[in-house]
């Protein structure tokens, strides 16, 4: 299996590559900078979470358990002043309930729920600080703040690999014992149309796409529009995957799409 961080490295390595010119460009204005670092960080924090937590959690459920970023975002907004009304926390109860009855169904809980929760929590701010800065920023500024991002999660992941790789004294490919056959198969061995896909379909144009939205959507509609998300989630999971969850699952899956609607 491959590593989550060496994942992200080549995945982010690869989305940021279009954004070089526009990076440069904005290095006369560290308003950009700073700003594209500062979403860079809460994004980096909810790709690794997420990456690392899918590698023990069903994909399926984990999809579902991201669902509570559609709670946690007007939750945020509430905290920072803004009015959270009857329904919202009847949803939020509903969808509590929903990740409760998924956790008794499939297999037994464990440290990757957890962590594809925390994922839903940076999501979630990533998705608030977006509209804050958006709505401030010029639109020929976007590119640029998108760049920042992917830019910040490739040096991160690639800071945590190389530690992880010292701490357990290891050495990932010892390029120079390998012979040409031997690393002709390993880079054919790499899931390219995954790290593809993942790099400039699910990463840069989402990026770019939520910046550009959220200059007149508010994050707590963005959320309720990414509540879809585990509906595809279980979907793809349970095409490609075989994952399977039973009835009790389907009851928690319910119970949180309802929740998320309530909001």
């Amino acid at each position: 299996m491959l590593d989550p961080d060496l994942f992200n490295i080549i995945r982010f390595t690869i989305a940021a590559i279009p954004f070089v010119p526009f990076l440069l460009k904005s290095l006369r204005d560290m308003q950009v900078v700073i700003r594209g670092v500062e979403l860079g960080v809460w994004v980096t924090l909810a790709y690794l979470t997420q990456s690392i937590g899918l590698v023990t959690a069903d994909a399926g459920r984990a999809s579902f358990i991201s669902a509570l970023t559609v709670i946690i975002v007007p939750f945020l907004d509430g905290i920072l002043g803004a009015e959270i009304p009857a329904y919202t926390w009847l949803g939020a109860f509903l969808s509590a309930l929903g990740v409760g009855i998924l956790e008794l169904s499939g297999s037994p809980p464990c440290v990757g729920d957890l962590l594809t929760l925390v994922s839903a929590f940076c999501f979630g701010i990533h998705m608030l600080r977006t509209e804050h800065i958006s709505r401030k920023m010029k639109k020929e500024n976007f590119l640029a703040l998108v760049g920042c991002q992917v830019v910040v999660v490739a040096v991160v992941s690639a800071v945590s690999f190389i530690i992880k790789c010292f701490l357990q004294n290891v050495v990932p490919w010892n390029l120079k014992s390998r012979t040409p056959t031997e690393l002709s198969s390993m880079m054919l061995s790499f899931p390219w149309l995954a790290i593809l896909y993942t790099g400039i379909i699910a990463t840069t144009f989402c990026l770019w796409a939520e910046i550009v939205a959220m200059r007149d959507v508010s994050a707590t509609e963005t959320a309720i529009i990414y509540g879809l998300e585990p509906v595809w989630g279980a979907t793809f999971a349970w095409a490609i995957h075989g994952e399977r969850w039973g009835i009790t699952g389907l009851i928690g899956a319910i119970f949180i799409i309802a929740g998320s609607l309530m909001v």
